[in-house]
């Protein structure tokens, strides 16, 4: 690689906290010690159209990195574009692999060229032809150097804000959604990832649903056999990671997978016990319901529809599986972190042991759905990327939350 130097811990300081290979027992992710891992994290979107990990033309990744460890915070979910690898591949449009031409290509010369050299200013270490796979690269290396792991998540296939029924990524073979190309960035970047040091597991795909352009085989038949595959192409190029299995309904529905429910023609059923990376497996599921009124109905629902992967004696559960919430959030305002749905997920979470990562980590986008420099009042972070967007949603909700998460991995 060119134009930029990846620094890299020993060997011996890193894994002196990471203690890898991890993998599963029971309902818990476990280390190479066999003690429990539970993440509190946050996402960092780098899906958008710049293909980029957002913020870097506010901030150093250091800096970044920093705002995450100063609250006590373990993950970062990174996500990512199929297309980025699709243009790796792509001789022809390999250009748009640098960073510079990619955020022309997204904003037009004039703004790129202005957010390209912020990048570089508040980054100094990115030489003008870094590309965008080593901006991830830096990024990884930053966490490591912070005791941050790293969650990679594969959000959509074409790059672009996510997610809707019309926007061609949401199910295998949408519009956008090339079944064969998405198994060819997953084991891409699965194998790219043994550079990185802190790599624990990998997201097969962000919020599968209905699409309005392909409603042929929307289905828990459909959903076994592309998942399945695809994480067979994941366990062969890098067999160290754990590999997140997303359900189906916008990542709302898991039940099928750990209540041995039939899954196609002949009563096939999801036995991780037949497949090789079956030690590997973690569900994950996300929760955006803020019609929440009341705790216990929120659990109620949740135990029907993912929580009961964690118990054998909910009722119905034939197999165990460790569960995270890969996403969740609120606008970041104080008054929002008393609201019923904050407050019962900030209880639930850590008293079920169930790991986490929050959306979103900054307060602003290159672009999103056509508008640039798009303000995110999700953001933890303000817009440009400095400060706590609600200190108080900090400090009276997020800090507790993460230090019960990462005291009751029992």
């Amino acid at each position: 690689m060119h134009g930029f130097v990846l620094a890299v811990l020993p060997s011996q300081a890193v894994h002196s906290w990471f203690s890898g290979p991890f993998t599963t027992k029971g309902r818990w992710m476990t280390n190479a010690e066999g003690n429990n891992l539970s993440y509190a994290g946050v996402n960092w979107p780098g899906h958008g159209d710049a293909m980029i990990p957002e913020g870097l033309q506010y901030a150093s990744i250091r800096d970044i990195v920093t705002k995450i460890k100063s609250i006590g915070m373990n993950t970062v979910r990174l996500t990512w574009a199929v297309q980025m690898v699709d243009d790796i591949y792509n001789i022809q449009d390999g250009r748009y692999n640098e960073v510079r031409a990619s955020l022309n290509n997204a904003l037009g010369v004039e703004n790129g060229t202005i957010v390209f050299d912020a990048v570089r200013r508040h980054n100094p270490s990115f030489a003008p032809n870094i590309t965008r796979l080593q901006v991830f690269d830096a990024i990884a290396a930053e966490c490591a150097e912070q005791q941050v792991y790293v969650h990679l998540d594969n959000h959509v296939s074409k790059a672009g804000w996510c997610c809707n029924m019309d926007d061609g990524n949401g199910w295998f073979n949408d519009e956008h959604f090339d079944v064969e190309r998405w198994m060819r960035a997953l084991g891409f970047m699965a194998e790219h990832g043994k550079s990185w040091r802190n790599l624990v597991s990998i997201g097969l795909r962000n919020e599968l649903r209905e699409s309005k352009h392909w409603m042929d085989g929307y289905s828990w038949s459909e959903w076994y056999d592309s998942m399945t595959a695809a994480a067979s192409a994941v366990h062969k190029a890098n067999p160290d990671l754990l590999i997140f299995f997303s359900g189906m309904d916008y990542d709302t529905k898991l039940n099928p997978i750990f209540t041995g429910k039939p899954m196609g023609e002949g009563g096939r059923v999801f036995d991780k016990d037949k497949l090789e990376y079956g030690n590997k497996i973690v569900l994950e599921v996300h929760d955006y319901d803020a019609r929440t009124t009341d705790c216990s109905q929120k659990l109620k629902k949740l135990r029907a529809d993912s929580f009961g992967a964690l118990d054998l004696s909910n009722s119905g559960t034939t197999t165990e599986f460790p569960l995270v919430m890969s996403e969740w959030g609120f606008d970041q305002f104080p008054n929002r972190i008393t609201e019923p749905y904050a407050s019962c997920l900030r209880e639930i979470l850590p008293e079920h042991g169930v790991g986490w990562m929050t959306w979103v980590l900054g307060g602003s986008y290159y672009i999103r759905s056509g508008i640039q420099d798009h303000d995110e009042t999700w953001g933890l972070l303000d817009h440009e990327w400095n400060e706590w967007r609600c200190p108080e949603c900090i400090t009276q909700g997020l800090e507790p939350m993460i230090q019960g998460t990462l005291a009751g991995k029992k």
